[in-house]
């Protein structure tokens, strides 16, 4: 895995590091592909840690193809109040901006990243 990414603004390969593009001065941190990721953590019989290790792993992809938001399926039960607790460890750390139910279900929850 590189640790470079592409500048939506110009298309230069930019060192994750960087906040700026060196090319055209874009601020890096703002850019989204404004994609929505989708994914189900609890309707394959996974457990309370397989749950949280996928949206740990949702959430690294998000991050590496600059997705705007995911979209996380977590039915009514145990695995939505641990997956809840742990949105709400992240958005206090700073690490994602909200979460909220999708639109009234509260079986899906959408979660939008910071950048």
């Amino acid at each position: 895995m590189t640790d470079d990414f592409e500048c939506l603004e110009c298309g230069m390969e930019v060192p994750r590091i960087l906040t700026n593009c060196p090319k055209c001065d874009a601020n890096l941190q703002a850019q989204s592909s404004g994609q929505v990721l989708q994914l189900d953590i609890a309707h394959n019989a996974e457990t309370i840690p397989i749950a949280l290790g996928k949206l740990e792993r949702a959430i690294q992809e998000a991050q590496q193809c600059r997705a705007q938001a995911l979209r996380l399926v977590v039915g009514r039960g145990l695995i939505r109040d641990e997956v809840l607790r742990q949105l709400s460890w992240l958005q206090h750390s700073g690490q994602l901006l909200t979460y909220d139910y999708d639109s009234g279900n509260t079986g899906a929850i959408f979660v939008t990243l910071r950048r």
